[in-house]
């Protein structure tokens, strides 16, 4: 059981690969950040063998949370930017520039129209049935299109 109580250098280098494996196996983004905490670790445990276990664990723990929190806020912010600019499950937003086909006129400037296999309530000017028509912007459920020739 000394092992449990004198860890030195190869126990952090072992714990850091054996981390950084799982997350190869388990991929999480949490056993990488640890992993690299241990390999860390393994440096003062080598130049400093008189440091306590008890000591080398606490800078391990917080070396781990301060690694995954930096990750956390540098990927948390590259999400937002990244989710600001896309289009990815807003179909409103994709709709912009399309083309799609007048398929009803109602009353108004309102109607329906095609586009691939959705209909969609449409305003516009000057609109008939079978006009190709190009979205221009969208409030709510409905597009605001323009006639094209």
């Amino acid at each position: 059981m000394e092992w449990l109580t004198n860890w030195g250098l190869w126990h952090w280098l072992i714990l850091g690969f054996v981390l950084l494996i799982g997350e190869i196996i388990i991929p999480g983004i949490f056993l990488l950040w640890w992993g690299l905490a241990a390999l860390i670790i393994a440096l003062p445990a080598w130049l400093l063998p008189s440091l306590s276990l008890t000591l080398l664990a606490v800078l391990y723990a917080l070396l781990s949370l301060l690694l995954s929190l930096v990750w956390w806020k540098y990927q948390h912010g590259r999400d937002m930017r990244d989710q600001a600019v896309s289009v990815l499950n807003r179909r409103d937003q994709a709709m912009i520039g399309m083309q799609g086909r007048v398929s009803e006129i109602g009353e108004g400037r309102i109607g329906r129209g095609c586009f691939g296999d959705t209909t969609w309530r449409i305003e516009g000017e000057g609109l008939a049935v079978g006009d190709t028509v190009e979205v221009l912007s969208v409030r709510g459920i409905t597009l605001s299109v323009r006639k094209i020739n």
